[in-house]
């Protein structure tokens, strides 16, 4: 009798599997078809703005950037000022290629930031400025980008804090820096990571270590939180044994790879090199190769067989 009630249930959740999968294919057509029903006639004027930016976004997902654009421009056209839809036609933009075009809607939305629909959007919007200042060799324009991130942080408090981590990691080492430092941050991480790169790239040194130091210490101390909160009783002892436990988390694997965890790892360690710090630079690059599977891995190898500096990169704005 249970075997029949067991076959009964699974039968029923195989049908109910097959009445979402319906629905879900249901529901895609209509936006589907909402989406490309404006593409054959003028836009009514009677649709909300919140509805004309939910079928702007849907014909951007589906690759249909001219109705997308065409959508996004009546908006403006309506509301006057609507950051949101400058946004939406710098990302149009950028899928084209033209990032002028796609830096002046960046700049627009900026310029009405206080207008966002979510206020956290100013900082997405200043990455993917960024990103087109590095893709067009705009350094001066990247930098000062990547330090407008930043500028929200208490700068004064954090230069202290990252000069003091990186005395203590050049004077004892990364283990003796861990013990006494611990730093929590995903919203700036980015930034100072490719702030640091950066300025390793045009020879800063000492400017690379201080901004390389936060987002390598920011994901041991995530992935020390984590064990602890599972564990309920889990120590650090030195940076190869916590990487080593960190990886056995799926988790805490896929959160080190969506963070360039080993990129930071990897030019730290030769931002330390390249300031004549080269014991902590090796033991650096030694995690990096032990641990990490892909690009920092060959890297971390060749710096270990004969270590180097990576040409300076010309500086303009």
């Amino acid at each position: 009798m249970s075997a029949d009630i067991q076959q009964g249930a699974d039968t029923g959740v195989k049908v109910l599997k097959k009445i979402c999968i319906v629905f879900n294919i249901i529901i895609l057509v209509y936006l589907s078809s909402a989406v490309f029903s404006q593409d054959q006639a003028a836009f009514s004027g009677n649709e909300p703005t919140w509805l004309l930016m939910e079928r702007g976004k849907q014909a951007y997902n589906l690759g249909e950037y001219g109705l997308a654009s065409r959508i996004f421009r009546e908006i403006l056209d309506r509301e006057g000022i609507y950051p949101d839809a400058h946004i939406w036609l710098a990302y149009i933009f950028e899928q084209e290629g033209e990032y002028t075009l796609a830096e002046k809607q960046y700049l627009y939305a900026l310029n009405e930031k206080s207008n966002l629909y979510i206020l956290e959007d100013e900082i997405t919007v200043l990455y993917r400025l960024a990103e087109i200042y590095r893709k067009t060799n705009q350094y001066g324009q990247y930098e000062k980008t990547l330090l407008s991130i930043i500028s929200a942080d208490n700068q004064s408090d954090m230069l202290n804090l990252q000069y003091s981590m990186l005395d203590s990691l050049i004077d004892y080492s990364f283990d003796k820096m861990f013990e006494l430092y611990r730093y929590e941050d995903t919203k700036y991480s980015k930034a100072r990571r490719e702030l640091g790169i950066f300025y390793y790239r045009t020879g800063r040194y000492t400017e690379a270590n201080i901004n390389l130091i936060l987002p390598v210490i920011s994901a041991a101390t995530t992935g020390f939180n984590f064990i602890y909160d599972k564990t309920a009783d889990y120590d650090y002892y030195n940076l190869d044994l916590h990487i080593q436990n960190m990886l056995r988390y799926g988790t805490l694997r896929d959160f080190l790879d969506e963070n360039n965890f080993f990129q930071s790892c990897y030019y730290l360690g030769a931002s330390l090199y390249a300031a004549g710090y080269n014991e902590p630079a090796y033991e650096i690059w030694r995690i990096v190769y032990k641990y990490d599977a892909d690009t920092w891995k060959i890297r971390a190898g060749r710096q270990l067989e004969a270590p180097f500096i990576e040409p300076i990169i010309t500086h303009r704005s």
